[in-house]
């Protein structure tokens, strides 16, 4: 089973991301320097295989510049439109949320693991009590 690994290299600080299978490695492809072996799905949400923390949160894959260039235009075009182009906007940011899969994140280092088909029902949104304790 294919799943996609993104993070920020420790080392370089660049955003590095690649699909990955079970029991691989993942490398930095800027500076090779940091680098993790994926164990088993199951045990990916045991502890990070970047930092070894325990928590991870939910949050949809979509890109978050595109969802507010949504609200913005949907604010923009309110004048021109007698207020309904939020409403239509509405209605299709509702659609793309139903569609758009999750992902889980860790809280520590940010390591975000997409396309898992599988995220445990205990990994919940995002809660800024526990983001603070890794701040």
């Amino acid at each position: 089973m294919l799943f996609s690994v993104g993070k920020e290299c420790g080392e370089c600080g660049r955003y590095y991301k690649s699909k990955m299978s079970v029991n691989s490695e993942i490398r930095c492809s800027h500076c090779g320097k940091e680098s993790a072996e994926i164990p088993d799905i199951q045990k990916i949400f045991n502890a990070c295989p970047f930092c070894q923390t325990k928590q991870f949160y939910r949050r949809k894959d979509f890109n978050q510049l595109l969802g507010c260039s949504f609200v913005l235009v949907g604010a923009l075009l309110v004048p021109f439109t007698y207020g309904l182009s939020l409403p239509v906007l509405i209605l299709i940011d509702w659609l793309i949320y139903r569609r758009v899969s999750d992902m889980a994140v860790c809280y520590s280092c940010g390591a975000e693991f997409i396309d898992i088909s599988s995220i445990p029902d205990n990994i919940i949104g995002f809660d800024h009590h526990t983001a603070e304790l890794y701040e």
